[in-house]
């Protein structure tokens, strides 16, 4: 018997968590756990600890948005990187950022790999034409880091 990889979607947004357990779930592919609120969000990631939190744990990415009543450190992607640093044995969950909100300084604490992390930064408008391509790479070809750093360094050049 053979599980699919587990992704955790989280945002404040109901119909947006709806809308990527949807766009996701049509590939067949992955488990999907919509949470809305962080706590919830935690929750999981507490419960899909591998080695009481010392290392990697079992998700296989995680899509998140911006919460816009929190200030940019601190947002969930922060907190989970925070945690993540605490543990040398741990390496970070891929991480997709998907929000309206494409301020530049956001994009760049967002995607830098010293910083947030994150392996894609997209639009909630236009996200449903390569989620299931960014998160195919990500689970199954195993390019998270890869995927980071090439929009890292796009982001850059447009500077």
């Amino acid at each position: 018997m053979s599980f699919k990889p587990v992704i955790l979607i989280y945002d404040l947004n109901n119909a947006l968590v709806d809308d990527i357990a949807a766009s996701i779930g049509t590939t067949g592919l992955y488990t999907s756990i919509n949470t809305y609120n962080e706590a919830n969000a935690f929750d999981v990631v507490r419960q899909y600890n591998r080695g009481f939190g010392l290392l990697t744990n079992k998700l296989s990415c995680i899509i998140i948005g911006w919460n816009h009543h929190k200030k940019r450190r601190d947002q969930f992607l922060f907190k989970l990187r925070e945690l993540e640093r605490r543990y040398p044995f741990r390496k970070p969950t891929p991480v997709i950022l998907i929000t309206e909100d494409h301020l530049q300084e956001l994009r760049q604490i967002a995607l830098d790999p010293a910083d947030g992390g994150a392996s894609a930064y997209l639009h909630s408008d236009s996200f449903k034409g390569v989620i299931a391509e960014v998160l195919h790479k990500i689970v199954y070809e195993e390019k998270a880091v890869e995927l980071g750093e090439e929009a890292f360094k796009a982001l850059r050049e447009e500077d």
